[in-house]
């Protein structure tokens, strides 16, 4: 039927699961899909599809409780039961279900906002809940009377309670606007819409309770009653049918069911229903959004429903419905005894659109080539080369089309040792373990305010050592940043280093090593201080050299990541950073893109495997780009090379010598054994037949290379050349031989720990805790490479000590460690980049590998708190990201094919060379007041050069030690928090937001001496506390996701260069200055310091740090926001419209004078004072009066 007639009609009446026990209770229709939800009074839920009503889902809410209302959003439902609250998606799956004690009779429920719900009921308190947190966020108290059904209005709240009265409450504070008193006894059922409340209910009459046969009318706009409207039966529930202004249906509680005009009911015809309910009561109506379909439940348990015409749709706009995928069956049927019919009478699908399930994602796979068989010796001996090919007779014991049989061989230890992939086989049962301190930590664990928690950081490390953040991009680097931090020499050299380049990586590495020492130079007692890295790694990806050798595609690409190993990643990302660290400490050296441009060696992201490669591996020399020997980088790390090249043609020949900053190790045959002295040797002196240019041919020839070691330097950087599969097989065939399995108890203990098998209390978790200094028991099986050092050979074939000579002619000679001759050069191992696979321990772990480093602390880097005794020694440690472990000797320099294995290996020389005498002198530290001399704004408009908002330093007014500037920095978000939801409905943040500097302020404060901050040059001022020294908005090339202007007034336009009318600066420029004042002394005042440091990436120490959010603050409360402290102390009301820093900063400034007036008069009567501040707060809810209200 045509619904513009107005005249319904009954479509099916259904018997719902669980109808024969119990009656309807609820009923709704789905706002996003085709589905029907009908709730009865033993908490089942069922749902139907479609205007055919094809039942879809069903299941159990409670277990004894009503369900008494649902709401659909879109990612399902939310059912409420007397108790509960319940969210299911559509196809059934729980989500969470929530409770608590202030849950005492709920009743109704309203959606306020995408993520927001208000829960009500006959108790004093409506709930305001979350469906992201599944937690409650406030509670609003609306009385003894409650409130029993919600409904909402674009003004207001609308709430009814069971007295009879319609409230009209604020959407904010739920605070009672208008109240009507519909009827006298009790209120059945009310509905909005528009500017129209229809209200249905009982009152009292001749001393007992009847239902009202008119409808209550009330105008929201004028806010009076109008006329009531009479109906045939006695009105119990009313809906209004929302694509009309004001039809809405009606129904009694025996099935009597009415369409109606409110606002005109005399001319509008009358449409009479009865609802085929067999004498049971109607307990529920609903009406679609599209208004084409009506829905009444009954206590016999039937759901009765209407339609305006034969395909009428729930809503406007579905969209569509997941289904179970059906059940195809088999085109044959074979019965179970026949054994006579073949399997493949069954078809397989010969075309399909999806993949099957045996096949393996493209990401684990790779195409793979039978290995080549290895030469034999005596071919290559009679070898004749032509050109670049070699031709060899062939040997009369090789017959053809047959394979000589390879027989096992022994290694000096006695093991069975093939030559094969046994060594590192996947199908090798043998179990083994990952020591607990190598493995990888996801920070997954709570996030606060300013940051990662430190109580959970201090779990993981209890040393005074710094840590690295491991959630920003590009984290494989953090194993080898710390390795460079504990070299004394690069250190010093990179400290003293400043220059005018923007994106300079000598100077980022010198504010990250700033950044380290302040850390470790704390209180070693308190909590270990975990550094990011931001500002060096938003440096290094804006590097085009470092894109062209594929080390910012891992981060974009996971699947490159894999394919390209992270061995390779490692020693490719080294080679870079010396490189470039190497150009950028030239002394007054203007560096050009072309000096700089590393293209050799590049990373290949291709899908194939480096031994496919054809290209010769070689070392980048840094004269090759244009680099100067006289780097100091050069210096440290460079290995001086000869390269003579003999034509084999003519027999000419050409030398050139180069430094070399990053050595590659030369592997010998994979089957044979060999010492790492004598690799060493071969790798230093290196021959090789490849075609080159002959200037005597003028034509490319065979050309007979050979590269070998004139001078060492104070610091060998070795690379291992293990992220190949040919490298991967001689490491581990080489490790293999100083390896014993028998020998290793299987526990997991640091230097000095005696536990045994079964003694104590044993762990939960076994084998496979991760909790650091865990005090149970570990105890088992023996396990293969366990951390107990009583079955580690002491002969390891990585050494810890190295004796070379360099021959007169070029090349090394390397001592064994049990030889000792004169002449002979020392060098120590201090420091292992070492490649952790945890792939292997089971499927969780699948895909997991991650770098770790291995470092003995030089003396001197200890806390300034320890015995002097202990500074002078050296200690090994551990680096895994955050994770700081102290470890044994033994430990640092044993590496086991399985699991770890090194890729980069830093030997440093014993005797004191130029470099290490250098860093006997103090540090100049390079950082002077010309930094605040040379501030000028980028931004290309000319009002921004004419105006600015500060007063710069003068020369007479530079802070110093014990002066007190304030500070306060805006920021904007370049990416969203990553967050997850858990099995039990929680949320946790999984990777926290990125935020950016835009705006920077400090403002003068106090002197050190208590006199006014006023200046000479600027007389006329008088006292200027109070006025701006830095006002400095941040230039950024960052694609930004959220200005943030309500809480940082920063606008769209503002840090753009061409369009911005602010003091443009670029971050380096303003680090500068800060930096200064940290170095002068200077303290600083503000309101969340903690968290804009950690931002802009600055560590301050903590004496030169007062934070007024934790000078007013109780133990175990909530922290205080500036406005609200403010109004409370200062009588101001600032942050009305948006945030200003200059306005914060003053502010924080005013708030610690007040806190020094406070102070003075006693501690009694500051803490008075401060629980005075929180009684406000919690009777105000933390809002201020006046602002907060509107």
């Amino acid at each position: 039927m045509d619904f513009n007639v107005g005249v319904f009609s009954e479509k099916s009446s259904i018997l719902i699961d669980g109808g024969d026990r119990f009656g309807v209770s609820a009923i709704h229709w789905d706002l996003q899909e085709e589905l029907l939800w009908v709730g009865n009074q033993g908490g089942h839920v069922t749902s139907y599809y479609g205007s055919s009503l094809h039942k879809y889902t069903s299941f159990q809410v409670h277990a004894s409780q009503e369900v008494r209302q649902m709401i659909s959003f879109d990612a399902g439902l939310l059912i409420v039961t007397p108790n509960t609250l319940r969210c299911q998606q559509r196809r059934g799956v729980p989500l969470f279900t929530y409770s608590s004690s202030t849950c005492e009779d709920l009743q109704c429920l309203l959606q306020t906002g995408p993520t927001t719900v208000l829960l009500g009921g006959h108790q004093p308190l409506v709930i305001e809940f979350d469906l992201v947190t599944a937690k409650e966020t406030t509670k609003f108290d609306v009385g003894e009377k409650g409130c029993a059904i919600l409904r909402r209005h674009p003004r207001f709240i609308c709430s009814g309670d069971a007295s009879g009265c319609v409230s009209l409450r604020d959407p904010r504070t739920l605070r009672e606007e208008h109240k009507f008193v519909a009827h006298t006894e009790s209120l059945s059922d009310f509905d909005v819409h528009n500017n129209l409340i229809v209200t249905c209910g009982f009152s009292s009459r001749q001393g007992g309770v009847v239902s009202d046969r008119f409808l209550k009318i009330y105008d929201v706009r004028m806010l009076r009653a109008l006329s009531p409207v009479p109906v045939v039966g006695e009105p119990f529930l009313l809906r209004f049918l929302p694509a009309f202004s004001s039809q809405l249906a009606v129904i009694s509680a025996m099935g009597q069911l009415q369409v109606l005009d409110a606002a005109a009911p005399a001319s509008s015809a009358l449409q009479l229903f009865q609802v085929n309910n067999e004498g049971a009561m109607c307990m529920a109506l609903e009406v679609s959004s599209s208004c084409q379909c009506l829905a009444v439940g009954d206590a016999g348990g039937y759901v009765h429903t209407f339609a305006s015409n034969a395909s009428a749709l729930f809503n406007s706009f579905s969209r569509p419905t997941e289904f179970a995928d059906p059940v195809e069956s088999l085109p044959v049927s074979i019965a179970m005894d026949d054994t006579t019919t073949p399997l493949t009478s069954i078809p397989f699908p010969l075309e399909r659109n999806s993949p099957l399930l045996s096949d393996w994602p493209e990401q684990f796979t790779r195409r793979r080539f039978r290995k080549v068989p290895p030469i034999d010796h005596a071919i290559l001996s009679n070898m004749r080369m032509v050109g670049t090919i070699g031709y060899a007779p062939s040997p009369a014991d090789h017959r053809p089309n047959q394979v000589a049989y390879s027989a096992e061989k022994r290694t000096q230890r006695g093991q069975k040792h093939s030559g094969t992939d046994s060594t590192h086989s996947k199908e090798d049962t043998e179990c083994y373990q990952v020591w607990k301190r190598y493995r990888h930590i996801e920070m997954t664990y709570r996030y606060t305010k300013g940051g990662l928690d430190e109580n959970e950081l201090a779990r993981y490390n209890s040393t005074p050592l710094c840590g690295l953040d491991n959630t920003l991009p590009y984290s494989y680097a953090n194993s080898l940043l710390q390795v460079l931090y504990f070299i004394p020499e690069l250190r010093h050299c990179l400290l003293e280093h400043s220059c005018n380049r923007e994106f300079c990586l000598a100077c980022e590495l010198s504010f990250l090593f700033h950044m380290l020492d302040v850390g470790r130079n704390q209180d070693p007692t308190g909590t270990p201080v975990t550094v990011q890295p931001s500002n060096f790694l938003r440096a290094f990806r804006t590097l085009p050299e470092a894109s062209a050798m594929g080390l910012l595609m891992a981060e974009n690409h996971p699947e490159i990541k894999i394919k390209s190993t992270l061995p390779r990643l490692a020693q490719s990302w080294a080679r870079f950073i010396l490189q470039q660290l190497s150009s950028e400490t030239l002394p007054q050296s203007k560096i050009t893109k072309e000096s700089t441009a590393i293209t050799t060696n590049l990373v290949e992201f291709n899908g194939e495997g480096a031994e496919n490669s054809s290209k010769p591996e070689r070392d980048v020399s840094p004269s090759e780009v244009g680099l100067s020997p006289v780097s100091p980088i050069c210096k440290l790390f460079g290995v001086e090379q000869e390269q003579i090249s003999r034509c084999t043609k003519c027999g000419s020949e050409n030398s050139k010598t180069s430094p070399v900053l990053l050595s590659s190790l030369t592997l010998q045959d994979v089957e044979d054994e060999h010492s790492f002295e004598h690799v060493l040797e071969k790798s230093f002196d290196v021959a090789s037949v490849t075609p080159a240019w002959c200037e005597v041919c003028q034509k490319y020839q065979a050309t007979q290379q050979r590269r070998r070691c004139l001078t060492l330097p104070p610091v060998l950087a070795l690379s291992c050349a293990n992220d190949t599969y040919k490298g991967f097989r001689f490491w581990s065939d080489q490790l293999q031989c100083f390896l014993d399995p028998e020998l290793f108890d299987g526990s997991d203990l640091t230097e000095g720990a005696s536990v045994q098998s079964g003694q104590g209390k044993p762990c939960r978790y076994g084998l496979e805790c991760t909790r650091p200094n865990c005090k149970f028991g570990h105890g088992g099986q023996p396990l293969r490479h366990s951390a107990s050092f009583t079955g580690i050979s002491s002969n390891h074939w990585v050494p810890s000590q190295l004796r070379f000579k360099v021959q007169p002619e070029g090349g090394l000679v390397c001592l064994k460690p049990d030889q000792n001759q004169e002449g002979f050069l020392s060098y120590s191992l201090v420091a292992a980049v070492c490649w952790i696979d945890e792939s292997k321990l089971d499927a969780k772990h699948h895909g997991k590998w991650h770098l770790v480093s291995t470092i003995q602390i030089p003396p001197g880097y200890s806390s300034s708190e320890t015995s002097s005794e202990e500074n002078n020694s050296s200690t090994w440690y551990v680096f895994n990201d955050f994770a700081v472990n102290p470890i044994n000797p033994e430990e640092a320099i044993s590496f086991f094919p399985d699991w770890k294995l090194p890729c980069l290996l830093f030997y440093s020389k014993n005797e004191k060379t130029n470099c290490s005498i250098l860093t006997d002198r103090p540090l100049s530290n390079p950082i002077t007041a010309d930094v605040f001399k040379e501030d000028k704004s980028l931004a290309q408009k000319s009002e921004c050069l004419q105006r600015i908002s500060f007063l710069p330093l003068a020369t007479d007014e530079m802070p110093g030690n014990g002066d007190l500037v304030a500070m306060d920095a805006e920021f904007v978000t370049l990416n969203q928090e990553e967050a997850e939801l858990r099995s039990d409905g929680k949320s946790t943040t999984v990777r926290p937001s990125q935020m950016s500097v835009a705006r920077v302020t400090v403002i003068r404060g106090l002197r050190s001496n208590g006199l006014s901050w006023t200046s000479i040059e600027y007389s006329s001022q008088g006292n200027m506390e109070g006025l701006p020294f830095i006002d400095d908005y941040i230039a950024t090339q960052d694609q930004v996701v959220d200005y943030l202007t309500k809480f940082s007034g920063i606008q769209p336009g503002d840090l753009d260069v061409a369009s911005s009318s602010k003091h443009l600066t670029t971050l380096k420029s303003t680090y500068l200055k800060l930096r200064f004042l940290v170095d002068n002394g200077v303290t600083f005042v503000g309101h969340g310091l903690k968290n804009d440091f950690r931002v802009i990436n600055l560590l301050v120490p903590s004496n030169q740090v007062i934070d007024t959010v934790h000078l007013f603050h109780l133990p175990h409360q909530r922290m205080i926001s500036l406005r609200f402290l403010a109004w409370h102390f200062l009588n101001l009301k600032i942050q009305s419209v948006t945030h200003d820093s200059v306005e914060d900063a003053r502010t924080a400034l005013r708030l610690y004078r007040r806190y020094q007036e406070l102070k003075a008069k006693g501690d009694e009567f500051f803490n008075e004072s401060l629980q005075e501040l929180y009684n406000v707060g919690r009777r105000l809810q933390w809002m201020v009066p006046g602002m907060d209200e509107e």
